[in-house]
This record gives C-alpha cells, structure tokens and sequence, in this order.
C-alpha cells in the first residue's frame, strides 16, 4: 500500500511540474485557467489549479445534460410522435376532417441516420395511406404544447439566432429545425450566387445580395436571418472556382409550422390529397382548443424516435445544441411536467444534487451551454465525471464522447499523439472560452483519469489553446 501511494503522489509531482512549465511559457498566460485531474482508479487527485472557481463551460455544459437525460430519462427512452384525427374516413378514404401531429420532442426527425432528408416524413405519409386516407379534407393541425416557452435559452446572443447552434427548440421539429443551404458560383464574377435549399421549400424566403468573386478569393458569403420571420438576406460572395460549393444551415422560425409544412409537400408527392391549412393549436383561443382535447380524437399511429443513447451521442459527439435542448426541455417535462428552460434545469440540478454537485457548484441555463450566463467548476466537472464511471449506463456515456482518432469534431485535436485513441472528451468553444474535458485511459497503467481544462477570457488564437490543451493531454498519456 505504501509503495501504491508512494508511486501516486510521484505521478501526481511529475504532473504538476510539466503543467508547471506549461503555465509558465503558454498562451493561456494572461486568461483565467482552471485544470482539474483525478486518477478514478486509485482514487487520488493528480493536480487542480483554479479548480473550485467558476468558469463558462460553452459546450462542456453538455457534460451534465447528457449525464442527467441517462439518469432521469434512461438510455433506452424514445421520444413519441402521435398521429389523430379530427373526423371520420368515408369509403373513398377521404379523411373529414383535421390531421393532428402531437410533438413529442423528437430531435431525430431529419436525414441524420436516413437515406434522404424526409425520410421519416415519408414514413408517416405511408402509414397514412396504409390507414386507407388518400385525402384530407381538413387541415393539420400542430400540437406543439409539450413544451413551454420561450423557445430560445436565456442568454443567447442574438446574432447567433439565424444559424443552425442557436435554433429554436420545439415540440414538433424536423432537420434540427434547419433548411440545409449550398451555395455554388455562377458563371463569371460579378453573377448573382446560386443558392440550393434541402429541402426545397418555399417556406423561408430569400433575398439574395450574393454574388460570384474572382477566382482565388477567399468566400465571405454569409445570411442573415429577420427576428420572428423567415425572411433570410444573403450577401458577401463564393469564388468562381468553388466548383463544389460550400454547405451550411439557417435556422427557422416556427418549427412546428415548419415541420408540418415539408410534412405536406411529401404527403402531395405520396399521391395523398393535402390543400389544406396548416395550424398551431397555440395559436387558437381556448374555447376553440377544446375541440382537439385528446378524448375528442381518434388515434391512429405514433411514431417512436431511436434510444436516448442515440440522442447523447449526438449531443456530445457532434456537440449538438439542438439535441441538448430538446433533451432538457423533455426532463422537465418527465420532473414536473413542465416542458421548460426552467424546469429543465430543475430537473437536471435535482438529479446532480445526489451526486453531490450543488448550485455552489453549477449555475446552468441551458442544456447546450451557448449561453453566456452559465458557469462550472471544473472540480464539478470532475466529480460528475468519477460518478458517472461508476453508474452503469457508464459505457453508454463514454462511447458518447469524441474520439479524436475516429471523430470528425475532435478530428484536429492531438494530431501527433500515436495514443490519442484512448482519449474520450468533449470541447466547448464560445468567444474569449475554451474547454477540453473527459477521459483518458492510461496507455502505461490502463487507469481510468478524469480531466478539465476551463479557459476563459484568452485573447489570443483560438488555435493556440486548444494546442495548450492538448499538450496537457499527451503528459496524461505519456506518464499514464
């Protein structure tokens, strides 16, 4: 035993003289640095500086959310989306009455996962039609009231809200409440840009200021999405040699009228008959709403999503804001029935309250972390990290984290390291943050060691930190 706790406080004085060098010729120099790293085998504290104050996590929040929706929700959870009607079928299948979608929170109504970007859409127009509706004489009509508003966290930035990491969340949402975009040169410099949208729908409406640069320029085209509407400016410009264009995302707004949408322009292509109205039970007034209470309808299906594994591994692996946020709102919804910000939150807090992480030790927002008004401790981070090893979804957990052997998103991170396979992490950027936390599985010891790196307020590239960060994980991997 004595030789065991010999060799750990060894280990732990190696660490601290390399991080030492580190901090004292670094590019981190000037900003607030936190490090947090626990050797979860042993269970002894390697090194901590800073480690018990509060830093914003950008997208390492996901870290707790993701952990939270294991053990509130459970890896096996799926998402439902039911299917009503409000009337009768007639014998030549014409359905008199409204189709009813009920939203369930379902993040994974999108071409993530499919062969083509309506897929599921596809789907439900076939279940549709093996039901014998072949028209709809009424209209579809949303229920979006799982979840509360405001469909936008507290303290996102607004001019982060036209792009795909700030959608809005919703009950009923479809292709992470996005239209894909991919913009192409025209003929000669000075020609308008061409824009492509998937899917193609009229349902966001363009102005397009962008044109074709000369050859060899760098792209500078961008979009700007109006608050409260789908009206989406584009400007800047894409060089004439772009031949294979460059892909992005605007977000929409109403993405239950959205979803429903797109959802009708497949039902048209299914051969089912659709000119009908699309409405929000929302936007109704109550004496109106009465009439689509649940006893009043009919059923006939629902549509389940993939498991909530799925779910967290896109949430950490892609770090998807979306994911994080339709999540959240959904563990309020299981807490209180409540599909809220706030409840969410709630939810989440109670849940790290057994682990032993307080409000002392988080103060949280969101679920994705794009809030700027979000803090952590990275000794929470580490905590939360030893007590998730231990539960038994853990392995569901882990596997959610980048591998920046085999991930696109950690793709970069530890390019040289020949062990950068034994790393599990997740990253959080935002302006003036970086964050680097999760797992590192000893190469030499096979011990399991949790880490957090929190940088804030840096002023220097973004380059430079994540290569600081990375510097502090090939000591883990060299001396474990």
């Amino acid at each position: 035993m004595f030789l065991f706790l010999a060799a750990a406080s060894s280990a732990a004085a190696d660490l601290a003289g390399n991080i030492g060098q580190l901090l004292d010729d670094s590019s981190a120099a000037d900003a607030l640095v936190g490090i947090g790293i626990h050797d979860i085998s042993s269970d002894s504290a390697l090194y901590s500086l800073n480690a018990n104050k509060m830093f914003r996590p950008a997208s390492n929040l996901k870290l707790f959310t993701s952990a939270a929706a294991l053990g509130i929700l459970g890896a096996d959870f799926r998402f439902e989306t039911k299917f009503l009607s409000k009337g009768a079928l007639d014998k030549k299948g014409r359905l008199q009455g409204d189709l009813v979608i009920i939203g369930g929170g379902d993040p994974l109504i999108s071409g993530r996962f499919r062969s083509h970007i309506t897929e599921i859409l596809e789907f439900w127009a076939d279940s549709l039609k093996a039901r014998g509706i072949n028209a709809i004489k009424g209209g579809i009509v949303v229920d979006n009231s799982l979840f509360e508003g405001p469909d936008l966290g507290p303290g996102w930035s607004w001019d982060d809200l036209t792009y795909w990491y700030a959608c809005p969340a919703s009950a009923l949402s479809f292709n992470d409440n996005c239209v894909d975009l991919h913009f192409f040169p025209g003929k000669k410099p000075g020609d308008p840009a061409i824009i492509e949208k998937n899917p193609s729908t009229d349902y966001i409406e363009i102005h397009n200021k962008a044109y074709t640069l000369a050859a060899e320029s760098s792209f500078t085209l961008d979009y700007y999405r109006t608050p409260h509407t789908n009206e989406v400016t584009f400007f800047g410009g894409i060089p004439a040699d772009d031949t294979l264009g460059e892909k992005d995302y605007v977000s929409v707004h109403r993405p239950e009228i959205y979803a429903a949408t797109v959802f009708r322009d497949v039902l048209r292509a299914k051969g089912v008959k659709a000119d009908i109205e699309i409405r929000a039970l929302a936007d109704m007034d109550s004496s109106k709403r009465v009439e689509y209470s649940r006893e009043r309808l009919h059923q006939l299906f629902n549509w389940q999503s993939d498991s909530l594994g799925i779910v967290v591994s896109v949430m950490n692996t892609n770090s998807q804001n979306f994911f994080a946020e339709q999540t959240l709102k959904t563990m309020g919804v299981r807490a209180s029935g409540e599909g809220s910000f706030e409840a969410g939150v709630s939810a989440v807090m109670a849940w790290l309250d057994s682990l032993g992480i307080s409000s002392d030790d988080l103060s949280m927002y969101d679920g994705s972390g794009l809030s700027y008004m979000n803090l952590v401790m990275p000794e929470a981070i580490i905590r939360l990290l030893i007590a998730m090893s231990k539960r038994p979804d853990f392995g569901v957990y882990f596997e959610s984290l980048g591998n920046p052997a085999e991930d696109r998103a950690l793709r970069k991170r530890l390019e040289n390291e020949p062990s950068r396979s034994s790393v599990r992490a997740k990253t959080g950027y935002m302006a003036g943050v970086s964050a680097f936390s999760g797992y590192v599985k000893g190469p030499r010891t096979g011990h399991l060691i949790a880490f957090s790196i929190m940088i804030n307020d840096y002023n220097c590239p973004k380059s430079n930190i994540e290569a600081w960060e990375d510097r502090i994980v090939e000591i883990l991997l060299k001396d474990f």
